[in-house]
Formats: structure tokens, sequence, C-alpha cells
């Protein structure tokens, strides 16, 4: 069975708003049907290649929730014994915080209890799930040192854990790292030294031993996202304008590349394939779902009524 994830769809009002990050600082005029159609074809390419996507529609606020499309935020579901829990994250920028009581109704709709967590926390984002229970949880831009002990309570029993300071402008752990796994199981993680405040590759590679590859990244891929690239089943999404080096490093591996143009979403936005989706890993949607799939059709008509100005959404 193929990875499922979670994402939801930009709204037609969908704007910059905060300008947190350093694509998104500029406040670019955005065109919420190109927005929408990147969206989508993100969605396909998931699909394409045996993903399954659970559907959470925007929330109808005003001001728009314009960040609550970029999914790795939105919390993480851990599973505890045979029960699962989302634990909602705790925005540190403004214009987010009020994610979380959408997305708390989400869950609570599909009958998912959830908890919140008390520190600053921007979710998944934050958090690296690797073979031989190891997990690499990041926090020092956005994530504070306190949410690093609150998802340790989570994490499976036996669970082995490093955490790492990251500096501006890598604020999120999946923008300077990401683990990706080939058909034949073997896993990679792409990883930029320079992110790091007080570790190294060296000791990654050491925490992680034998069973991860750890391919470091140079800093002009680690800008362009590459750590952000999301890997389905062996093909990695990945954005445009990387390196032909690294393409080949990935490519000798033993994966897939297909290359996805988002010039909204990640140019504009700050967000590439990774920051668009939260992996619900083992956790198995019901056939009546709200998935990609059953919706694409209705989807697909919807971003043709989408403005192409944010300034001109009724």
């Amino acid at each position: 069975m193929g990875a499922t994830f979670l994402m939801s769809y930009p709204a037609a009002k969908w704007q910059i708003r905060g300008g947190e990050n350093f694509r998104s600082k500029t406040r670019a005029s955005t065109n919420p049907r190109a927005a929408m159609q990147e969206w989508l074809k993100l969605c396909d390419a998931i699909t394409k290649h045996g993903g399954r996507i659970l559907v959470m529609p925007p929330a109808g606020t005003e001001p728009p929730l314009t960040g609550m499309m970029y999914t790795a935020n939105a919390g993480a579901m851990f599973k505890v014994g045979d029960s699962w829990t989302w634990m909602l994250s705790k925005m540190s920028v403004a214009h987010r915080q009020a994610e979380q009581a959408p997305i708390k109704a989400f869950w609570a709709e599909a009958g998912v209890p959830t908890t919140a967590c008390p520190h600053t926390w921007e979710g998944q984002a934050d958090v690296a799930n690797l073979p031989g229970n190891r997990f690499l949880l990041s926090w020092g831009v956005r994530s504070v040192k306190e949410s690093v002990d609150e998802v340790k309570k989570h994490l499976p029993p036996g669970a082995r854990v490093l955490d790492l300071k990251l500096r501006d402008p890598w604020f999120h752990g999946d923008t300077c790292m990401d683990a990706m796994v080939t058909r034949g199981g073997d896993t990679v993680l792409l990883a930029f030294g320079g992110a790091l405040v007080d570790r190294t590759i060296p000791e990654l590679r050491n925490f992680l031993g034998n069973q991860v590859e750890v391919l470091a990244l140079d800093e002009a891929d680690c800008l362009g996202y590459a750590a952000n690239a999301l890997c389905v089943d062996g093909t990695v999404l990945m954005p445009t304008g990387l390196s032909t080096g690294l393409r080949g490093n990935i490519l000798k591996r033993g994966f897939n590349i297909e290359e996805l143009d988002l010039p909204e979403l990640f140019g504009k936005g700050g967000g590439g394939p990774r920051c668009l989706v939260n992996e619900l890993r083992g956790f198995v949607l019901t056939s009546d779902a709200p998935d990609y799939v059953s919706q694409r059709d209705q989807l697909h008509a919807l971003a043709e009524r989408y403005p192409e100005s944010a300034e001109k959404a009724p």
C-alpha cells in the first residue's frame, strides 16, 4: 500500500499575508487560480506514483488562513498502542495561529482525538522519521527547544532521538533534511550541514548508522529546496532548478525524478512539495474518507472558477 498524505488546497483568496520566510517576505502579488492548479498538479503526481491523499478543505474564515495548505505544519499523527492521536502544532507566526481550530475540527469529524502541543512547534516539518526507530527533531528558528521533549512523549517505545538546532533561513527541518526511500527499501537522507548550529554531517551519519545513507547537499541546492522534495514510491517530486550533480546523485541511487514547477506555492509562498503534505504513516483511510481521487473532477472544476488575482476574489 502506498503512502497516505494530508493535504489542503489553497482558498480562492490565497495571498501572501505574513511574509515570514526568505521567499515570501516580498509579499508578491498572487494568482489563486495558478496556485490551485499547481496544487492539483502535485496531487496528480502523488496519485500517479501510488500515494493516497486525504483532503482537508480550507477554512472559510476572514481573513483567509493562507498558510493552511502547507500541511507539514498542521501537526503530526502519532500512534500509542492501538490508538491514534493528532498533536496540533502551535505556530510561531501570528498569521497562522488561527489554523489550529479548523484542523482540530477536521480531525474531530474524522473521529481522531487531538492534543495541543503546549510549546511553539510547527509540526511534522520538524520531525524526521528514519529506520531503526530513529528520529531527528529540529528546533531553533520556529519550533522551540521545549517542543522536543513534548514530541518525545508521543514516539514509539525505544525511540532514539537526535535534536538539531537550526539557523535561519532554514526555518524547519524539512528545508534542510529530507529522507527518501527507494523502491528497493534503501533510505537516503539529503542534508545540508550549514543549516545546523551544533551538529555536523558526520554526527548524523554516526547517529543513523548503516541503515541510512546521508547525502550532503551544497548551499545552493538547499536554498533551492532540494530537501523539500517529496519521495513517493521511489520517485522524487522535486522543484525545478536544482543542480545536475544532485540530480545525477539521486538517479544513481535508484530513484526516479519528476520535476514540478511551482512558481506560486513555492516561488512566492516559500513552500515546496514536502511543505504541502503531511505523511500519515501507517494510518489507513476508510472507503468513505474525503480523498483526492473521489473529489478530483470537482476540484479541477473549482480551480477554473478561481480568480487570477487575489485582489479580484469575491
